[in-house]
């Protein structure tokens, strides 16, 4: 009968973002549930997109006492060197990053096609029709999630305009600068740009406001990770899409621990889909190529949570209310009134996230006259009152 004494697991992953902190609440849970590890965090000398980036080792914290398992992310040949001559000790490693093309190590991580495909089907359903991918170079996981993008958009007969950023920190280049600025200017508008994870994403929005590029009307940026600092910093505030680390961190403790029991994994490598995709500025609105009609939709993105009518956007509009209908309608295939509508339930659902907030107060910043008229409206188009949403709807 094998030893139940309890394991020293050591964990090598960063905090200075959020999927290395979901992950390790991820691993928490299941650490909780089985009682029987004493867990060492080393979050490594990391740096976001440098040339050292990743754990500055993956040996145990304590020579004297040495590790029975170990959750990390390869991120070069030297760390999946070290990853392996542990596994040849006998101590298990499960990865978490993907960032090589070694089957030896277990891996748990993204599902970079499903992603991809999340991504590019919100990009469709906004109306665009031009897409584009920024990713990483020389980064494995980028690379897919810009493979299965280019694949996907091909299928549709489109092409993909891509480029790509050093893992340097590319926003303190002069060079990339000047090359980002170069490929924006080369795009056809109205674009939807998928980017590999949100960090990279501020510079291009603020370069893309810096040569007079419409966001998000005339280009639109969609993220990985939902990072709600980087996301919530930017201006428009970036779409993104969970990437499900939490339950990466979840399963990757639990192959562990498998691994740990002597079992061979069922399933290796592991692939977690996406969760959702978090709508935000950065692609809240349909690409539209009629200027008064952009302009319209704007005006009700920004201003749907006041008490605003049809006649308040028309007096924003230089048409007249019966074109500025017609026009609407056909480049978007909805009334005014029901874009308004549909905005307003878009951020009550958003806002009744916030358990903080009461209902009436949710009603009054959606932009509706009162809670009955709220309620009413909110369940015809949900099929939820505004308190059954709020109790099967978590929102991050």
């Amino acid at each position: 009968m094998k030893s139940q004494h309890r394991k020293r697991i050591l964990l090598e992953i960063e905090t200075a973002i959020a999927p290395g902190r979901d992950m390790l609440l991820g691993i928490s849970k299941f650490v909780s549930e089985i009682n029987r590890w004493d867990v060492h965090h080393n979050a490594g000398s990391w740096s976001l997109h440098g040339d050292n980036s990743g754990p500055s080792h993956i040996e145990p914290l304590d020579p004297n006492m040495p590790v029975d398992g170990v959750i990390t992310r390869l991120y070069d040949t030297h760390s999946l060197s070290r990853a392996k001559a542990l596994v040849e000790k006998g101590i298990p490693v499960v990865d978490i990053l993907g960032d090589h093309s070694d089957s030896s190590i277990p891996l748990v991580h993204t599902d970079d096609a499903g992603i991809a495909q999340l991504a590019l089907k919100h990009l469709r359903e906004q109306g665009f029709t031009n897409f584009g991918f920024c990713g990483i170079e020389n980064t494995r996981w980028s690379d897919l999630r810009g493979d299965h993008f280019k694949n996907a958009t091909a299928k549709l007969g489109c092409k993909t305009s891509t480029f790509s950023v050093p893992k340097l920190h590319f926003s303190k280049s002069a060079i990339y600068k000047k090359l980002t600025l170069s490929w924006l200017r080369s795009l056809p508008l109205p674009i939807g740009i998928f980017v590999s994870c949100d960090h990279i994403a501020p510079i291009l929005i603020e370069t893309a406001k810096q040569i007079g590029i419409t966001i998000p009307e005339n280009i639109a940026f969609v993220g990985v990770n939902n990072d709600s600092v980087s996301c919530n910093i930017c201006n428009p505030t970036l779409s993104s899409i969970d990437a499900s680390h939490y339950e990466i961190g979840y399963r990757a403790a639990r192959l562990l621990n498998q691994l740990l029991e002597g079992k061979a994994p069922k399933d290796d490598p592991i692939f977690i889909p996406p969760t959702k995709l978090v709508v935000r500025g950065s692609s809240s609105e349909l690409a539209i190529n009629d200027p008064a009609v952009a302009l319209a939709a704007r005006y009700i993105n920004r201003n749907a949570g006041s008490l605003i009518g049809v006649d308040d956007v028309v007096e924003n509009v230089s048409l007249s209310k019966r074109e500025l209908q017609r026009r609407f309608r056909q480049f978007t295939g909805r009334s005014i009134h029901a874009t308004i509508v549909e905005t307003r339930i878009s951020i009550a659902k958003r806002l009744l996230g916030n358990p903080e907030y009461t209902i009436d107060y949710v009603a009054q910043l959606s932009g509706f006259s009162s809670r009955q008229h709220f309620a009413k409206t909110f369940k015809a188009a949900t099929g939820f009152t505004p308190g059954a949403f709020r109790k099967n709807h978590s929102l991050r």
